[in-house]
């Protein structure tokens, strides 16, 4: 599995995730007003995410390889997404 960085970046971003200050592109999401999940994207538009760096993003972003490439792919919506982490007690 390759996701293209930007794809992911851009796509995370229209699901509510954002821009965390600092020197490396991190993502960060809120749900009212506290911070639950922060990830690193490698930079670059050029760069592709390996499935070792997916990993890696899945388990920041508190899912499995296959809901992570959902969220960035899209058929897993922002709502489903803050269901999940509802769901694993990750969010209260």
């Amino acid at each position: 599995m390759v996701i293209k960085s930007d794809k992911a970046y851009k796509s995370l971003t229209k699901k509510g995730f954002l821009d965390a200050p600092g020197d490396h592109t991190f993502l960060e999401f809120y749900h009212n007003d506290k911070l639950f999940v922060r990830t690193k994207i490698s930079h670059g538009s050029a760069h592709d995410l390996n499935d070792f760096l997916i990993g890696k993003m899945a388990s920041q972003c508190k899912l499995d390889k296959n809901d992570f490439a959902d969220l960035v792919n899209c058929p897993l919506s922002a709502e489903e997404y803050l269901k999940k982490l509802i769901n694993k007690g990750i969010i209260n």
